[in-house]
């Protein structure tokens, strides 16, 4: 009788192993939070990262996305929480701002304030390569 149960055994051990290796492939790819007001851009964009093996979170505000970071609970402290993360971890996630306005005092603008990269739209699929590229060099080697 006891043979009988070796085999849903294996099979659970497994199931489990690749839930596992499922889970540690998840954890590797990159998880980029992708910010736009408009639904179609969003749309778009979570597309475009996930053919290039990204985990996306969409969200449809900055606002939005400071709450979603943690770094933002309430519009009343939108000032007083950028002051109070300036020294946390979140000033190593690199930022890619993404805009239709070619407006080179906008770009300066961002790229002055640490966005890591200026992408013009609309964003396309050699676009998400060059950002990955660019940020894999930018990343601590361990």
């Amino acid at each position: 009788m006891k043979s009988d149960n070796i085999v849903p055994d294996r099979q659970e051990e497994i199931m489990q192993q690749q839930k596992q290796e499922e889970e540690e492939e998840e954890e590797r790819r990159f998880h980029v939070l992708a910010v736009d007001d408009s639904v179609i851009d969003r749309k778009l964009l979570e597309k475009l990262l996930k053919a290039f093996s990204c985990q996306v979170t969409c969200l449809e505000s900055g606002e939005k996305a400071l709450e979603y970071l943690g770094l933002l609970h309430n519009s009343a402290t939108a000032a007083s929480s950028s002051q109070q993360h300036q020294g946390s971890s979140w000033k190593d996630v690199p930022v890619v701002v993404m805009s239709s306005e070619n407006v080179p005092s906008r770009i300066s603008m961002c790229l002055e304030g640490g966005a890591e990269e200026f992408m013009l739209k609309p964003l396309q699929l050699s676009d998400v390569h060059k950002i990955q590229a660019r940020i894999l060099k930018s990343l601590p080697q361990s």
